[in-house]
């Protein structure tokens, strides 16, 4: 056989299968178990002195595995700064929980908080959409806010005074009319309206999941139930 027809013949059995092993090898090497992969999305609001906006970044990050957090709990007294950030970000959720609570009471006290609800089973079983809606800062929603009441007048024809009547509804997070349902169709309609409406609604995508899951879970609730638990 020629040389020309050794380089171009078809690999072996035995070589495919030393390719196939030497991938995998490198492969397994790696791989990290520590960490897994999680898309994340960065969205911008519209300068308003361009008229430009930024497009949304999207990226997929290393984030602590199963394993990873079962590592560093492990091994906390060689990584105490790792175990700290760790117990910080626990106790962060239960915070912006509790401050979701304090925010819709002004009567709350240590006396009369619902402890059951600041529970790691409790905040673990809320509908995601609540609970990325403790998380939201006050900044954002006031920004959101802002945004609503720049929007809507030229987006539906309604007044400026109504419009910020609505957005300080939006910002209570519904609970003024909690049991009002014709009122929360008219907001969770408003709502729609924004969310197609603005050029930053991406950007307060959050906000609108909260309140839109909230709105759906007032106008599904029975209200004698409602009220007795008020």
């Amino acid at each position: 056989m020629t040389e020309a027809a050794q380089t171009n013949a078809a690999p072996s059995a035995e070589e495919i299968a030393a390719a196939k092993t030497e991938l995998h090898n490198t492969i397994v090497a790696r791989f990290n178990n520590l960490v897994d992969t999680k898309e994340f999305k960065f969205s911008f609001k519209t300068d308003k002195e361009t008229g430009v906006k930024r497009p949304t970044v999207e990226l997929r990050l290393p984030v602590l595995s199963v394993e990873g957090i079962v590592d560093i709990l492990q091994n906390g007294d060689t990584r105490p700064k790792e175990l700290e950030l760790l117990l910080e970000i626990l106790g962060d959720a239960v915070y912006e929980q509790a401050r979701s609570i304090v925010n819709d009471d002004e009567a709350i006290s240590q006396e009369n908080f619902p402890l059951d609800k600041v529970t790691w089973e409790f905040i673990a079983n809320m509908p995601k959409a609540e609970r990325r809606g403790g998380g939201i800062s006050k900044e954002t929603w006031e920004e959101f806010a802002k945004d609503y009441i720049e929007v809507m007048p030229g987006a539906t024809g309604k007044k400026p005074e109504q419009v910020g009547l609505a957005a300080k509804l939006l910002l209570a997070k519904f609970n003024p009319v909690k049991t009002q349902k014709p009122v929360i169709t008219m907001l969770q309609g408003q709502l729609g309206i924004y969310a197609t409406t603005s050029q930053n609604a991406e950007q307060f995508a959050d906000c609108i999941e909260f309140l839109t899951k909230k709105a759906e879970t007032l106008l599904n609730a029975d209200p004698a139930a409602l009220l007795e638990a008020l």
